[in-house]
Parts: structure tokens; C-alpha cells; sequence
């Protein structure tokens, strides 16, 4: 698209519009077929920002709480009266000379009461300012990969009157005269411009779209109120040490398989001096761990 036509004597000539997107398409035929699969993931998205709006938003009952408390707190004041007949009936009089006065703590309440409301109110209102921003983006994105060979053709392709007739076809300058092929790797079976195997996808595209799934699937389990492990297992088969472990640490896992005759055999509570089997001729036994303590401690005394 840009050194063909040099070699034409032709500098000036851009492609044509439908000659880039053919071109484009099939070079991004893999990536445009995670589409479907991103905007599902999209819309799922959405609609958790949907559940922080309105009066049965998250924000709205979680910072409701310290209101609904102190709304529950100056009902009590209001029938303080009726409630201390009821306790002095079954508990006695408790009273002292050192209790408040009830006006003043339904004065406390009362001014609790605003801030709570203020600060509701000015959280609330962040948050959604939030929400709607991350909405916007979310909607923008969606159609992000079908849309990317008009986002890189926009800036390279002839415009202007005319252009349709006067700009680079891939051979000369005029009409570009094949249709625009589909987004995908199947839709390109038939492109003029790339030439691509339909039958052999890319497959780190194939994971990605697998990981979107089950991110998609993820979300709207939560949003379901299920519980959800978001713990990434992408890298779980990577990782240090041996791989042998008890049947403890291992009982959730797989085991694997080691050959019997490698194994070293396994006596449990062996007797103290017992005699151990070598490769040489002979036999020897263990020394004790008194035995050995004894000899650290006379060198230790013979070096001073």
C-alpha cells in the first residue's frame, strides 16, 4: 500500500479506501474474532456498573448505613419513654445521679445525623460520576477489534473529491473494484489481498477467547450472587521445586507416579545404633546424636 506504488512512479498515489480494508482485515483476521467474546465480556461489565446506580446501588446501601442507624438511634429517643417502663418493669430502676439528660443526646443524634446525610451524599455522588465515566468507556470499547483496519486505514487511504477513481488498487491508480471481505478469519476466505489458511487459527488468539469466557461467565455468576473465585489459574502449571509432596499437602492434587526402584525405602522409628546396609564391603552403624554432640563439644574444648 505505501512502497508499490514508488516503485510505479507513483508517490503520490494513496490506496484506496476498500483496497486498505481488505488488506487490514486480513492481516487482523485472528484478533477481529475476539469480538463476540469482548463484547460479552462489555456488556457484563456494564451491567455491574448498572448495580452502584439508583437507590438499590451498592454505594447507596452501603453508605446508607451509618443514616439507618441513627435513624434507628433517634426512634429509640423518640420512645425512650415507654422503653425505660418496660426495662425499670423487668430489670429494676437503673438509674443514676450521673445519667445525661435525654435532650441533650437527642441533640447529638440530631447533629450526627446531618453529616451522615451530607457525607452520604457528596460519596454517592463521586461514585456515580465514576460509574457513568466507566460506562461511557466500556461502550466505546465494544466494537474495539472489528473496528481496528477502519481506525489504521483512516489516516493512510485517499480522500477528497474523486479519490475513489484517482487512488493506489494494488496495481495502478483507479477504482478499486473487489468487495470489502467480513471481519474474521472465516469471513477471509475469499480476500483478493492476504492470503490465509481459514483451517489454522492463531491459537493464543483461540486462549484469549477461552479467558474472556470464563471472565464473562465469572462476573455474571457474581452478579447472580454466587460465589466467585477470581484467583488467576493461568500460571498455575508453572512453578519451582521437585513436584513430590505428602499425601497431605498433595490430597487435592495429582499425584505423580514415582517408580518403585528409585524410591529410597522408608523405615519408620528406627532404632537408635541399628545397622545400615552399604554398597561396600562391611557394615557400619549410625552414630548416635549424643555420640556426635559429645565429639563437637571436646573439639570446641580442645581449640580454646
Amino acid at each position: 500500500m505505501t512502497y508499490c506504488p514508488h516503485c510505479r512512479g507513483m508517490a503520490s498515489a494513496r490506496p484506496c479506501a476498500n483496497y486498505c480494508a481488505n488488506v487490514m482485515k486480513g492481516c487482523l483476521a485472528n484478533q477481529a474474532d475476539l469480538n463476540t467474546e469482548w463484547r460479552h465480556l462489555a456488556d457484563t461489565l456494564i451491567q455491574v456498573a448498572n448495580r452502584f446506580e439508583g437507590v438499590m446501588g451498592v454505594d447507596v446501601v452501603i453508605l446508607s448505613l451509618p443514616f439507618r442507624i441513627s435513624e434507628a438511634i433517634f426512634t429509640m429517643m423518640d420512645n425512650i419513654e415507654g422503653i425505660n417502663v418496660k426495662l425499670f418493669q423487668k430489670c429494676g430502676d437503673l438509674r443514676g445521679e450521673g445519667s445525661s439528660s435525654l435532650t441533650g443526646a437527642k441533640e447529638e443524634v440530631k447533629r450526627a445525623r446531618v453529616t451522615v446525610d451530607d457525607s452520604v451524599g457528596s460519596s454517592s455522588s463521586t461514585l456515580s460520576g465514576l460509574v457513568s465515566d466507566v460506562v461511557v468507556r466500556l461502550r466505546n470499547m465494544q466494537a474495539y477489534w472489528v473496528s481496528l483496519p477502519t481506525v489504521l486505514c483512516s489516516d493512510r487511504i485517499a480522500t477528497g473529491t474523486g479519490a475513489e477513481d484517482k487512488c493506489w488498487n494494488g496495481m495502478s491508480r483507479a477504482r478499486y473494484l473487489p468487495e470489502v471481505m467480513g471481519d474474521g478469519l472465516a469471513s477471509q476466505i475469499n480476500n483478493p489481498e492476504v492470503e490465509i489458511d481459514i483451517t489454522k487459527p492463531d491459537m493464543v488468539i483461540r486462549q484469549q477467547i477461552m479467558q474472556l469466557k470464563i471472565m464473562t461467565h465469572r462476573l455474571k455468576n457474581a452478579l447472580n450472587g454466587n460465589d466467585v473465585d477470581f484467583q488467576d489459574t493461568s500460571d498455575d502449571s508453572s512453578g519451582s521445586g521437585s513436584g513430590m509432596c505428602t499425601d497431605e499437602l498433595c490430597s487435592r492434587g495429582t499425584r505423580r507416579d514415582i517408580p518403585a526402584s528409585n524410591q529410597p525405602k522408608y523405615y519408620p522409628n528406627a532404632p537408635e545404633d541399628a545397622a545400615v546396609k552399604g554398597t561396600g564391603a562391611g557394615h557400619c552403624h549410625l552414630p548416635h546424636a549424643s555420640s556426635l554432640l559429645l565429639t563437637l563439644l571436646t573439639m570446641l574444648l580442645l581449640r580454646r
